[in-house]
């Protein structure tokens, strides 16, 4: 498989441009799909300097319903007859509360977008679907582990009641993607708000005694306590993941302390950047 990394927060090749958000090209040899698309037209532009073709996909996938991951729809116009597989309750009205002003502010799909209108919208319900040989969508992700909690960070309205009190947002829209290869499963999560250790948990409780040949992920780790990166690293040692891709939201402490941990096996991202895996 080759993991082209079409947007991410850091760059450091000449001619491509980083930014707060998450883009993969992933070209199985058999399929082609894109698994978000940042904010904006950023992963158009570093897919054309890769000299990547965007068209001939056989999906698109958002893994959740925030504006870094699922904002570039609104600047390629290649989706009309391309799946485009989003869980169902990533239309939701999202938000978080600003660090400096302390005030809520929209961090969700932007509002009846020209894409939601033109595109081939897949909507997924429930925790798993399987949209080819060998490829799964796995949304809805338990909260197991005593120290990856629901994070009282994020808001959502309420669907039944508009005008009420936002609700805490436990991002059950979250689709961690995976995708069976000889090697073994190759596992993509765009925040892994629920907590990456929380996502592989439930990985196993689908696809029990399989090998986990590649994670590549946001883990939403950049504000979090030592403690909580530290049992993170441990557990990912203890799954003997042969390639760890820590990305975008992960935060440059915890990548740092992954690659001093996992060695040659924690591979570092960057915009513009191609694994074979």
């Amino acid at each position: 498989m080759k993991i082209s990394i079409l947007t991410e927060n850091l760059v450091y090749k000449r001619g491509f441009l980083a930014e707060h958000g998450l883009s993969l090209l992933l070209d199985t040899g058999k399929q082609r799909y894109l698994f978000d698309t940042g904010q904006s037209r950023v992963f158009v532009q570093n897919a054309s300097k890769l000299n990547i073709s965007l068209k001939d996909l056989d999906g698109v996938i958002l893994s959740h319903g925030h504006y870094d991951h699922g904002g570039g729809m609104e600047h390629w116009q290649e989706f009309a007859d391309v799946p485009v597989y989003v869980q169902e309750k990533a239309f939701e009205k999202k938000y978080t509360e600003n660090i400096r002003t302390g005030k809520l502010q929209y961090i969700g799909l932007e509002n009846n977008g020209d894409w939601q209108r033109s595109a081939n919208i897949v909507e997924l319900s429930g925790g798993g679907t399987q949209i080819c040989e060998s490829v799964y969508l796995l949304s809805e992700i338990p909260y197991t582990t005593d120290f990856e909690p629901v994070s009282g960070s994020f808001w959502k309205s309420n669907a039944q009641h508009p005008g009420d009190e936002l609700l805490v947002d436990a991002m059950e829209d979250e689709q961690i993607l995976v995708i069976e290869e000889e090697e073994g499963l190759c596992i993509f999560a765009g925040c892994a708000h629920a907590g990456i250790v929380n996502c592989l948990h439930y990985v196993q409780t689908v696809f029990p005694g399989k090998h986990i040949h590649c994670l590549a992920a946001g883990m939403h780790l950049k504000n979090c306590a030592a403690d909580r990166i530290e049992k993170t690293i441990q557990t990912l040692k203890a799954q003997d993941i042969d390639i760890v891709i820590p990305m975008h939201c992960t935060g440059i402490r915890a990548i740092a302390a992954m690659r001093d941990a996992l060695g040659t096996a924690c591979i570092l991202p960057e915009a513009g950047k191609v694994i074979e895996i």
